[in-house]
């Protein structure tokens, strides 16, 4: 049983159990208060006949010298042309009828099974007809005498049958009113969630840009809308689970690219040493080719391990100086710059920093090392440092072929390069600022570039290690 039907069965079965209660109520308190009334005035209809006995009796003084049941009898007599309007009947205790003012029919009950001044009565029924019996055992003259009424009370029942039959009618009526009420609510209400099943069914299948329009303030307008803001995350979740798989199988791919370019070259150079004799020129070319490529496969894995695992590091902070940062860097990078008489020009004031200093190295040289392939022969590197708002930041700018604006936002992506076959060419893998901007994270920074083409590349780190709170 759906909830559409399961809402409609229940409210028609209150609204008829609410209606059936009210008129059975209804019917049973007006009929019982009509019956009650009846049999108030069927008993003043007895004492009054009753005093109008007494009455008659007592101003008689010929009762003093005649017989009981004559004087009754006579009293009766005067006084039965006022008792016509009902059936009326005075017996004495041996069952004797003293009066009848018609031929109903009235039920022999002893005069033992009623008790004196006792008023009893009782419906019954004659045929399709209804009847208030009404007796009492009553004494005149200290004879016992039964005075009993019958009042017909089929009008009554016949009311009755009739407020029944147009109650039914009502219920049916409104219960088939009620019915469509219901079943148009019922529809109305469960519409938005069915709508809500076909959209999860429809997410089920792949569609995550399925949403529901209910338009409600009610809880089902709540429901809609939370589903709604869920459906958007779990979209949003999903584009960025087939972003990173995207983004996992261009590493794959980029990554056996790389190894695979060396690979072959130096299998191809191993190959021909084992199988011809070479000079003693060429086969030291062959050898330090096969050294080169195997040094830049080492550099190219110890940089994919870091992309991976140091994303989630937790740097070793220690106090160093800015200087002695980018003297480590640079003494570093000295041996590259010479051979290609790249000029550095620093401009620094000393003071103490916090960071991880290998891992900051690391950046450093990367930036140093890209700056100094943009440059090229005879290029020149400029270094700014200083901190402010307690930050620290380090400017390296090359004179270099620049990049456009379009690259900047792609750069720090693992594998990507501006100029392939500059990089290739030169050992790049593309991996180095994507480690680097992993290390900036780290360390609650950030890598700002500023680029443009001819005129080189400006690179800025900028990250919370200041010790001292003095803009320098």
């Amino acid at each position: 049983m759906n909830l559409s039907w399961k809402i409609f069965s229940n409210t028609l079965l209150m609204v008829l159990f609410a209606l059936t209660l009210e008129g059975v109520v209804l019917l049973s308190m007006t009929f019982h208060k009509t019956y009650l009334l009846e049999v108030e005035r069927e008993k003043e209809n007895i004492e009054n006949i009753h005093r109008e006995l007494v009455t008659v009796l007592a101003n008689d003084s010929s009762t003093l010298y005649k017989e009981s049941m004559k004087s009754i009898e006579e009293a009766i007599d005067i006084l039965k042309d006022n008792w016509q309007e009902e059936s009326y009947r005075i017996r004495d205790e041996s069952g004797k009828v003293l009066f009848q003012n018609n031929d109903e029919e009235f039920s022999d009950k002893e005069a033992a099974g009623l008790s004196p001044y006792k008023i009893v009565y009782g419906v019954g029924k004659n045929k399709n007809r209804y009847f208030l019996k009404m007796s009492v055992l009553t004494e005149l003259l200290e004879e016992p005498v039964i005075i009993e009424t019958h009042k017909d009370l089929t009008q009554i029942f016949a009311e009755k049958v009739e407020q029944q039959r147009i109650f039914l009618i009502t219920v049916i009526l409104v219960g088939i009113l009620s019915a469509f009420i219901n079943a148009f609510n019922a529809i109305k209400l469960t519409m938005p969630i069915h709508k809500l099943i076909d959209a999860v069914k429809k997410i089920r299948y792949g569609d995550y840009t399925e949403r529901v329009e209910y338009k409600g303030n009610d809880e089902v307008g709540i429901l809609a809308s939370d589903f709604n803001s869920m459906a958007e995350q779990l979209e949003e979740k999903i584009q960025l689970l087939k972003e990173t798989a995207k983004k996992q199988e261009e590493l794959a791919g980029s990554l056996a690219h790389e190894i695979r370019t060396p690979l072959t070259a130096m299998i191809g150079y191993a190959d021909l040493i084992k199988r011809s004799k070479m000079k003693e020129e060429d086969l030291l070319y062959a050898v330090n080719y096969i050294i080169s490529e195997g040094k830049r496969l080492e550099a190219l894995s110890n940089r994919m391990m870091q992309l991976l695992i140091d994303k989630n590091a937790m740097p070793n902070i220690t106090i160093s100086t800015v200087q002695n940062l980018l003297e480590d860097a640079l003494e570093a990078m000295k041996p590259v710059f010479d051979k290609k008489k790249i000029v550095v020009k620093k401009s620094v004031v000393d003071f103490p920093i916090r960071a991880d200093t290998e891992l900051m190295k690391n950046v450093l040289l990367n930036i140093l090392d890209n700056g100094g392939k943009a440059a090229g022969i005879n290029g020149k590197i400029t270094i700014e440092a200083g901190c402010k708002n307690g930050n620290v930041w380090i400017s390296i700018k090359d004179n270099g072929i620049g990049m456009p604006k379009e690259e900047i936002s792609k750069i720090q992506e693992a594998f990507y390069r501006v100029d392939k076959s500059r990089s290739r060419s030169e050992g790049g893998a593309g991996l180095g600022l994507a480690i680097c901007s992993n290390i900036m994270n780290i360390h609650n920074g950030e890598m700002l570039f500023e680029s443009e083409v001819g005129k080189g590349t400006t690179v800025t780190l900028v990250w919370k290690g200041i010790v001292d709170e003095q803009d320098v």
